[in-house]
């Protein structure tokens, strides 16, 4: 994962096993993001995430200590998300507002994610955003790989010989620990 940052932004990058467009549907689908994405420990539970300038970004969690709104300055679906990044608390934390920039790059092997998080008021407190974007995109990365794994497991399960048999069991109707071996 390569990281850049200076007083004012964080810049990370990610390679990943699947296409752009798996990528950026785990990134924008509410129930795919749910499935990865837990800032602080915390699980979604309501999302708004309308896909066009100017549409609303909303997140809710689970605990209701903070929620994390914001509008879309620019949308290409697939490619690039441009976003405000507003996070409120409810015990009194000051409120912070941030503008993301999301890229996802087809490449040979799958793809490319780029982050980019501007606006910060110095490093000390950009720090604790890097290491929470390695976390999150750590969480995508499995979240990813395990769908794929699963999906190619599932693609193996269902093969079928010419005689609609499953592969697994020899060539015979029977769960493989059945099946019969050498003719007998």
């Amino acid at each position: 994962m390569a990281t850049e940052q200076n007083s004012n932004s964080i810049e990370l990058s990610e390679s990943f096993s699947v296409t752009a467009e798996t990528l950026f549907k785990a990134w924008t689908e509410a129930d795919q993001l749910k499935k990865w994405w837990s800032p602080m420990g915390d699980s979604l539970e309501n999302v708004t995430n309308e896909l066009n300038e100017g549409g609303e970004v909303s997140y809710h969690f689970k605990s209701g200590d903070f929620h994390v709104t914001g509008k879309y300055k620019e949308v290409i679906p697939g490619e690039k998300l441009v976003y405000t990044w507003n996070w409120e608390f409810k015990d009194g934390l000051p409120q912070e507002s941030y503008l993301l920039t999301i890229v996802f790059k087809e490449t040979e092997n799958g793809s490319i994610l780029h982050v980019k998080q501007d606006e910060f008021q110095d490093e000390e407190v950009a720090k604790p955003h890097k290491d929470a974007w390695r976390t999150a995109l750590d969480g995508l990365k499995s979240y990813l790989q395990g769908a794929s794994e699963t999906t190619q497991s599932s693609d193996q399960a269902n093969l079928k010989s010419d005689e609609g048999m499953s592969d697994r069991s020899g060539g015979y109707n029977e769960l493989p620990e059945q099946a019969k071996v050498g003719g007998a």
